[in-house]
């Protein structure tokens, strides 16, 4: 079970840093469009779009790894005053009834409009450039299934805590070892 956890966590490791690395792309993209814009007064009709489609892959490529270190936002003013126990109960709850039915409609889209678009070749409608637009639609359901994973793996550690087979996934924060 560990190293199924393990597995999962070095996965969207390797994800959030291909989204690091878009974020350099993004910014030579950016910084490309506006000198060759400003300065040699021939905009690019492609800049645009690398920078929104790397920028929403990225930002999905990335929340596996924020949920994995507990990055992401929580109203938890109430129940960060219970027993850990009971907040790793809640988890499971969230989880269960609220993340999981979630990401599988979200999974679900995702899948049916990259297929789509694949099978049809569908091109960006609104942009000079005209990009395919299945590798933007490709990128977003690897986010959302890496993201699902993650949000598995997190189930069942906060599972193994209210067994009192580990800790829980809430007191370590920083130290994210399986």
């Amino acid at each position: 079970m560990t190293s199924f956890l393990r597995a999962i966590d070095r996965v969207n490791d390797f994800l959030a840093a291909i989204a690091m690395a878009f974020l350099f792309v993004m910014i030579a993209d950016m910084l490309y469009e506006v000198i060759s814009r400003r300065v040699f007064g021939a905009p690019t009709l492609w800049a645009y779009d690398i920078a929104y489609m790397l920028n929403g892959v990225g930002f999905l490529f990335a929340a596996g790894y924020t949920l994995r270190r507990n990055g992401h936002i929580r109203i938890d003013f109430l129940s960060t005053r219970l027993p850990r126990r009971n907040q790793d109960l809640i988890n499971l709850f969230v989880y269960l009834f609220l993340v999981f039915p979630a990401l599988a409609c979200l999974i679900y889209g995702a899948f049916n409009g990259w297929l789509d678009a694949y099978l049809t070749g569908e091109l960006e409608p609104v942009s000079p450039w005209k990009p395919l637009i299945w590798p933007l639609y490709g990128g977003i359901l690897i986010g959302f299934v890496s993201l699902t994973f993650q949000a598995i793996a997190e189930f069942i550690r906060h599972w193994r805590s209210v067994m009192g087979l580990e800790p829980s996934p809430l007191e370590h924060t920083d130290n994210v070892t399986a």
